[in-house]
């Protein structure tokens, strides 16, 4: 698991997992994948969680689930959020 506040891909998050995407993480997206992510909810400081790893990669924004092809999941890094204790 990832120390708090290294930056990962995506990707790499598996089920259930939290993290916060900061906007220059998605700097390495062409801009009209980033305008069509912020458009769906994906911006500054925003949390998404992993609702299915793998491909698509689908996450959870608020109440918006987005599928993402795994080369793009690859190329947004997040921050991972320490999961909830019981």
């Amino acid at each position: 698991m990832a120390s708090k506040g290294i930056q990962i891909p995506l990707s790499q998050l598996v089920r259930g997992q939290r993290a916060t995407v900061e906007c220059s993480a998605l700097d390495a997206l062409p801009a009209d994948h980033r305008c069509l992510l912020a458009a769906m909810g994906m911006g500054e400081k925003c949390e998404v969680r992993v609702c299915r790893a793998g491909t698509p990669c689908i996450v959870q924004i608020d109440r918006t689930r987005l599928g993402l092809p795994r080369d793009v999941a690859e190329r947004i890094l997040v921050t991972l959020l320490e999961s909830p204790r019981p």
